[in-house]
Order: structure tokens, then C-alpha cells, then sequence
């Protein structure tokens, strides 16, 4: 008789630790809408695009030089931040595009007052700095 409740005490426990491994599994799996392998690709194709973007820039007037890349790495920011969201498939995801999309147009618009000298330079940053501002606030309104 001892055998048997031995027997059986150690199978159910291997069955119990079986499905608590499998459990514990799928909980911390993450909930992703993409394969990371596609997620990989996806970030280095981007990370292409963007050093093609920049070495376009090279061939720009000085001027509008720091305009081209802050737009090349504006454009990074945003389809990483896109590509972000539809991996993870989450609402802070999406949070993060829109804040990313707001920091790209403050970078580029910061660039485009570079070109500008004394009070019109202090003037076009203090507007993008206001602008920037604004759209942050709203999208912490939106995001609750």
C-alpha cells in the first residue's frame, strides 16, 4: 500500500509542476503581434533607411544640412516608435508614437531656427519650444 500512495504522490506532483511550469509560461510571455525575428528585420531596414537619408544630406547646401538630418532621424524615431507599437500591440505603445512624433517635429523645426540669426533665431525657438509643449501636454490628455 505504501508503494501505491508513493506512486501516486509523485505523479500527481509531476503532473502539478508540469501545468505550473506551462502556466507560469504563458503568463510571462509577452503579448506581441509580430515575431521578434520580424521585429529584428523591420528595425534594420529601418536603421537602413536612415543612413541612406543622412548620406543624401551630405550632398545638401550647409544650410540645410542640419534640416535634412533632423528630419532623417525625426522620420527614425517615428517608424521605430510605429514599429514598437505594433510589436509590443500595447496602449503605451501607441503613446509613444504620438510623443515621438511630437519630438521629430520639435527637432526639425529647432534645426530650421538654426538658419536664423539674433532675436528672429530666439523667437522661432521659443515658438517651437511652445509648440512642442503644447502637443506633449495634449498627448498626456489623450493618453488618459
Amino acid at each position: 500500500m505504501k508503494r501505491k500512495t508513493v506512486f501516486f504522490t509523485t505523479a500527481l506532483a509531476g503532473i502539478l509542476s508540469v501545468a505550473a511550469l506551462g502556466i507560469g509560461a504563458a503568463v510571462d510571455t509577452p503579448r506581441t503581434l509580430m515575431s521578434p525575428s520580424d521585429y529584428s528585420l523591420g528595425k534594420r531596414a529601418i536603421e537602413a533607411e536612415t543612413r541612406l537619408a543622412l548620406a543624401r544630406c551630405r550632398e545638401a547646401a550647409p544650410a540645410q544640412r542640419d534640416v535634412c538630418k533632423a528630419e532623417a532621424r525625426g522620420e527614425e524615431r517615428i517608424k521605430k516608435a510605429e514599429l514598437g507599437a505594433r510589436y509590443h500591440g500595447t496602449v503605451t505603445a501607441l503613446d509613444d508614437v504620438r510623443i515621438a512624433r511630437s519630438k521629430a517635429l520639435y527637432d526639425v523645426a529647432r534645426a530650421r531656427c538654426s538658419v536664423r540669426t539674433g532675436e528672429e533665431r530666439v523667437d522661432c525657438l521659443r515658438a517651437a519650444r511652445e509648440d512642442r509643449n503644447r502637443s506633449l501636454a495634449d498627448e498626456r490628455l489623450a493618453s488618459t
